[in-house]
């Protein structure tokens, strides 16, 4: 009787072991096809020209979309007017980073305007306008993996805030004041950048428009609004995949900690509808920054858009803050 009784507990455990191998295993083939997926989805090279775009839930008032048409007009009657050059760096690792650059001759002042997530410098021609309009020379590059530069993936910032130091060094003038204004990746890059140590030392002010604190923070925020699923552990198998297939580690990108390794005057900049980097970290990049600092939140604007909605009080702030140390 005992026999048979433990025979049975015997067989029991071995299908409770199988079941739980199967489905574990399971889970595991499961995970790393989603996860692969969200590799290819956050980190695939996709080139679009706004990074609205990733906003497919925000209702563009009609205000934003005719400001949009006008900064549109004003870009090519600026390039048809002026002209613009273009330009190739080489990066620390080989990767050929592409700029667009319209020059002031008989001025020293300079703004590299950063795109964002899957953007172009197509994306951001508008603020290189309204930079070049009061009196400086302006650079707005493609970040690696987008538009004209090369690279298969994208690197959140993590890579691209050193390539934002070497084209603060290709501006090869001893006099120069450099102004680094980024939007959405491009905010956190700028951030990055302002955090490496051989930033050259005419970099002289930041704006960071819509960053995030840390690019693992943001992708825990996306597959819960974009997915409604859960971080763990799709963000944790994600991240071993990318390791490996692109060399990022999700947890490198981290513009909140680069910061506290700069003093730079810094603008944080903000739209309270914005749904794809939350506004709530605007405030925990201002807070923890020890610099001389001011933030803007612009109510009704979503993801990047605040200079869009309203673009007397976006400009005046931005150029009323850099006026105080750009000379």
């Amino acid at each position: 009787m005992d026999t048979k009784r433990t025979e049975t507990m015997t067989r029991q455990k071995k299908i409770i072991i199988s079941v739980t191998t199967i489905v574990a295993a399971l889970f595991l083939i499961g995970s790393y096809f989603v996860g692969n997926y969200f590799i290819e989805y956050m980190l695939g090279r996709k080139d679009s020209d706004y990074d609205d775009a990733l906003s497919p839930s925000y209702d563009k008032p009609a205000a934003e979309v005719e400001n949009r048409q006008a900064a549109n007009l004003a870009v090519a009657k600026l390039q048809a007017e002026v002209g613009f050059d273009e330009v190739y760096i080489q990066s620390r690792d080989g990767e050929s980073l592409y700029g667009k650059i319209y020059v002031q001759p008989d001025s020293n002042l300079w703004a590299i305007v950063v795109h964002g997530y899957t953007s172009t410098h197509n994306s951001v021609q508008d603020v290189a306008t309204e930079y070049y309009n009061r009196g400086y020379n302006v650079l707005t590059p493609d970040l690696r993996a987008h538009g004209n530069s090369s690279g298969e993936y994208i690197m959140l910032g993590h890579e691209d805030g050193p390539d934002i130091v070497e084209w603060a060094h290709y501006i090869d003038h001893a006099d120069a004041s450099i102004v680094l204004h980024g939007f959405s990746m491009g905010a956190a890059t700028v951030m990055i950048a302002a955090g490496e140590d051989d930033l050259p030392e005419n970099v002289v002010a930041v704006i960071e428009d819509s960053g995030y604190t840390t690019a693992i923070q943001m992708m825990k925020e996306q597959l819960k609004f974009r997915f409604g699923l859960p971080s763990f552990p799709i963000v944790n198998i994600s991240n071993i995949i990318s390791i490996v297939k692109t060399g990022l580690n999700f947890n490198d990108p981290k513009p909140i900690e680069s910061i506290q390794n700069c003093d730079l005057p810094m603008l944080f900049i903000h739209g309270d509808e914005d749904n794809y980097v939350l506004q709530y970290m605007q405030m925990e990049l201002y807070n923890s920054y020890q610099g001389e600092k001011d933030f803007l939140i612009i109510e009704g604007a979503g993801h990047t858009a605040g200079r869009y909605l309203v673009p007397d009080i976006y400009y005046t702030y931005v150029f009323d803050f850099l006026d105080k140390y750009v000379q």
